[in-house]
Parts: C-alpha cells; structure tokens; sequence
C-alpha cells in the first residue's frame, strides 16, 4: 500500500512537470521599428535669427503607446501582433522635427525642452493619428498633428500665438507588414515636417 501511494505521488510529479516544461515554449520574436528619412529642407544659417524651443510634443491616447495600429473598418482599431514602433509615436514626431529644424538653419539656435536657456519662440504639438488605413485593397499611412507655434516674448496674451494649425498627411504603404507601415509613415512624416517649417518662415518673415 506504502508503496502504491508513492508512485501515485511520482506520477503526480511528473505530470506537472512535464505541464511546466510545455508552458515555456519560445517567445515570439518582436520587431521594432522607426521612422527614418533625410532632413527634407535646408537653408541659410540663422535666417531668422532667434532661438526656438521644440516642446515635447503630446498624442492622442489611443497612439501613447508602442503599437502599431492599423484601422480596417469604423469604430475598429487593431494591431500588429509581433511588430511595434522602437519610440512613441509622440517622441518620434517631436525628436525628428527638432532636428529637421535644426538642418533647415532657420534659427540660431533649436533647443529641447531639457535645455535652460531662454528662447523666444516655443512649438508645441499633438499627434491626434498616427496609423495605418486600409480601404478599398489599398494602405497608407496616416499622420495627424495639431501644432502651435508661440512668440514667449509677446506681452499682449492675444499676440501670443503665432499660427496654429493642424496638418493631416497621408502616404501609400509600399508592402504589408510592419516594415512597410514604417516606410509609409517615414515619408507622410517628411511631408508634415517640411509643411510646417515652411509655414514658420513664412509666419516669422518680417517680425
């Protein structure tokens, strides 16, 4: 009987054993992604001949994490199961614009919000889309940023803002995946990019 109950008792164990060995199969592999593309403008040093600030720019909840999202029908959001963005959409958009700004050569001097000194101008933003669309067999990219820009040196509260806009872009993705959403992205970013410095100089010529 002793012995009967102790190999009921190995049984047990090797049957949870070999319960915990089946649960720890491979992960699967994650691929991560970021947008990449030239500086699409450059200019004379210092046309302006200020500082500016790019503020860390703000999104839309739905795009404040690493997910790739892609929308296939209304009031439905999926996305890519083993494939996700490197960086925030939000950091993505503010870091790649600050340095677009920077080659465009536009200002002095193009800071961060971690640098102290003072500047007269501050950009501030939302990214409100940042997602893949698919209608009618066809992919493309979605990006949507609402941005200010702001004169801190202005004492009148009503000449404060410069311009504020919302700029909505849109790119064909050249291939399903991960991969190809990035490269979709990547090119409606440079567009939005070269929009809005545009629009600065041309809000900024003769103040």
């Amino acid at each position: 009987m002793k012995k009967a109950w102790i190999l009921l008792l190995l049984f047990g164990l090797l049957i949870g054993l070999s319960g915990c060995l089946g649960g720890t199969g491979r992960q699967p592999l994650i691929r991560q992604y970021v947008l990449e593309y030239p500086p699409p403008l450059q200019g004379e040093p210092s046309a302006v001949g200020t500082t500016i600030r790019v503020a860390r720019f703000s999104a839309n909840r739905l795009y404040s994490g690493l997910a790739m999202l892609y929308r296939q029908e209304d009031n439905r959001r999926e996305a890519y199961p083993e494939h996700r963005w490197r960086v925030v959409p939000a950091d993505m958009v503010t870091e790649f614009l600050r340095r677009d700004l920077r080659e465009a050569r536009l200002f002095r001097a193009v800071l961060s919000p971690r640098d102290i000194e003072e500047v007269r101008y501050s950009l501030e933003g939302e990214v409100e889309e940042f997602l893949e669309r698919r209608e009618g067999g066809e992919r493309k990219a979605f990006l949507t940023v609402a941005v200010t820009l702001l004169d801190l040196s202005s004492k009148e509260s009503a000449e404060l803002v410069v311009f504020q806009n919302t700029y909505r872009l849109e790119s064909p993705i050249p291939e399903k995946g991960g991969a190809g959403f990035a490269v979709g992205m990547s090119r409606a970013m440079s567009q939005f990019s070269r929009q809005v410095i545009s629009d600065i100089g041309s809000a900024l010529r003769g103040r």
